[in-house]
């Protein structure tokens, strides 16, 4: 029992570690030796509990992912603002998008999990999460379908992020995020009138709901 609790407080002690260095240094410029300074654990105690420095990068993305849907679920619910899966998921990208720009520090280690193709490698959390929007929606595709559309969408977006970043993307940053939202749910096979609903209704929304990023990576 003794060693389970130890080897549980190392394993936060690197994730906390990991992510108080990702967001003051970015994700490229931090090393797992870096890491293991600041936590006090060994180099192979990270690839032990984590696989590797990519999988401490998508742990902590996909736990700011999941702390959008929460608190955008949270304050939908307070304003008594009822949505679909579809809209709130366009909600979310907006906000994701909006801390993009202004959190720098967020901003980096974004573009560095881009750039490092982090989170592209992450195959059962994406599909997963588009099989249940397509569901949402009454789409009932097959893994392959599922699988392509997963893929697609990121390739896509990964390159027009990058390139957006390096200004190869001129247009305002509301543009963008419509034009982000206008490519998943084309990809899905959806009706451009609803996407056109969607894209209005979930403008109109993130402005009445304010979700922010703070230091290592605290959303409020």
């Amino acid at each position: 029992m003794g060693k389970y609790k130890v080897g549980i407080e190392t394993k936060e002690k690197i994730y906390e570690s990991a992510k108080s260095l990702f967001y003051e240094y970015g994700y490229t410029n931090t090393t797992c030796l870096k890491i293991a300074k600041e936590s006090g654990a060994n180099v192979g105690l990270i690839n032990y509990y984590f696989g590797s420095k990519g999988g401490l990068g998508i742990m902590i993305y996909d736990e700011i992912m999941n702390a959008y849907k929460n608190l955008v679920r949270q304050k939908l619910d307070a304003a008594n603002i009822e949505t679909t899966l579809l809209l709130q998921t366009a909600v979310e990208m907006r906000i994701h998008h909006q801390n993009i720009r202004m959190n720098k520090n967020f901003s980096r280690f974004y573009y560095d999990l881009l750039a490092e193709n982090v989170i592209y490698k992450e195959h059962s959390v994406m599909t997963n999460f588009y099989d249940n929007l397509a569901k949402s929606c009454d789409l009932h595709y097959s893994d392959f379908e599922i699988a392509f559309i997963t893929y697609a969408n990121m390739g896509a977006t990964q390159g027009a992020n990058l390139a957006y970043d390096a200004g190869l993307i001129d247009c305002s940053s509301i543009d963008f995020v419509n034009a982000s939202i206008h490519l998943l749910l084309t990809n899905m096979g959806l009706d451009q009138d609803i996407i056109a609903a969607v894209i209005e209704d979930s403008f109109k929304i993130e402005k009445k709901i304010k979700i922010h990023m703070e230091k290592n990576f605290c959303i409020l």
